[in-house]
């Protein structure tokens, strides 16, 4: 099987490409590390995804989102709700190391290098690579998901 033919362990998320396109944003535009950029882009993951955040008050929930869609890092406040080894757990090992090293990562960064926006390329991918998982799996998360 070819790096393009290749599939992902399990399908892929919104919640994924929006965890690593947040990693590029913090690699280039908020001059992070590698190690914080993963935690910084889990954690907005994250906060745009959740309602309320395990039991946090509306307000901070609100105050967490906003200062992810404004870019605030000022302080670390994405610290507390996610690190490189979760990011590893949760986003680059649910996939397959293989597969986001090859496939994933890549076409993400050629996306980000070419300035397109992330609602322009989130589901165009996801579709093409989830429908290279095997029919079986590929019923078989279905059934998991209802």
């Amino acid at each position: 099987m070819t790096e393009t033919e290749r599939a992902p362990r399990l399908p892929i998320r919104r919640f994924d490409i929006f965890a690593e396109w947040n990693r590029l944003k913090a690699c280039t535009r908020l001059n992070m590390n590698e190690s914080d950029a993963r935690a910084y882009g889990l954690a907005v993951a994250k906060v745009v995804a959740a309602r309320t955040l395990h039991g946090s008050p509306p307000e901070q929930t609100r105050e967490l989102k906003r200062r992810a869609r404004q870019e605030d890092v000022a302080e670390p406040w994405w610290e507390h709700l996610g690190s490189s080894a979760e990011f590893e757990q949760k986003i680059v090992e649910r996939m397959d190391r293989g597969f986001y090293a090859q496939v994933f990562q890549p076409a993400l960064q050629q996306a980000w290098d070419a300035s397109k926006r992330y609602e322009d390329i989130r589901d165009t991918l996801r579709s093409a690579w989830n429908a290279r998982r095997p029919p079986a799996q590929q019923h078989k998360a279905a059934r998991s998901q209802d």
